[in-house]
């Protein structure tokens, strides 16, 4: 177990040393999101939607700023590997499912860092007010954590294809598009103060987050070994 630890967390940090080395994650993500929410915030504005509508369609486009801010970067984390012709040694170095959970890892970082940056600039710009804070912090670590979860497996897959950043948006769309109408849902529930939706909202994006970490650490072995 302690070795099994040691190895994920080692991978984990030799992505992160080399993510903070050369920034393409990071840069990718970031002035994505950055550009997306600039325009949105200048072409939409926080007083050009009708106020009952306000809470629904600023809860749309904060998902659709951040899920395809994540198509943008996390299709790396394997294919580097692939194209650094480290993926043999990392093979050797660690178990499957040591490397998948480190890579999780650090994915999930990246997702964290990027939502604690976007967030508020995205409520500071388009006036967004959060009724619930709390439990809108609980729907984005858990949204966070289920994106990271299909975005690792999905990029495990595509490493080594040819049209990698076409097939990785083809692959991730469709198990990302239930878990962004649920987020969509629970954000906009934390705006208006409805606890019935947050908590269908909580159970619902918990439930994809686990049945995905366990298809994806049965799948991941076979992927990784292919």
């Amino acid at each position: 177990m302690w070795r099994w630890l040691a190895e994920a967390f080692a991978v984990a940090a030799k992505d992160l040393r080399t993510e903070f080395r050369t920034r393409v994650a990071i840069n990718s993500l970031g002035l994505f999101a950055l550009t997306v929410l600039a325009a949105v915030s200048y072409t939409v504005g926080p007083y050009r939607i009708a106020a009952e509508d306000r809470p629904f369609l600023l809860a749309v486009l904060l998902w659709i700023v951040i899920f395809f801010a994540a198509l943008a970067g996390l299709d790396r984390s394997f294919v580097k590997e692939e194209e650094s012709h480290t993926a043999p040694l990392l093979r050797l170095a660690a178990s499957p499912s040591a490397v998948w959970f480190g890579k999780l890892v650090f994915n999930l970082l990246v997702i964290y860092m990027l939502m604690a940056i976007l967030v508020p600039l995205y409520c500071i710009l388009m006036g967004y007010t959060i009724l619930m804070v709390w439990e809108f912090v609980l729907i984005l670590v858990l949204g966070g954590y289920a994106l990271a979860v299909i975005t690792t497996i999905v990029a495990a897959i595509i490493a080594r294809a040819l049209t990698r950043g076409a097939l990785f948006s083809v692959l991730s769309l469709p198990l990302l598009l239930p878990l962004m109408i649920f987020l969509i849902q629970g954000t906009a529930g934390v705006a208006e103060g409805t606890s019935e939706i947050v908590s269908s909202t909580v159970r619902a994006v918990l439930s994809m987050g686990g049945i995905m970490t366990i298809v994806s650490a049965a799948l991941f072995p076979v992927v990784w070994s292919d």
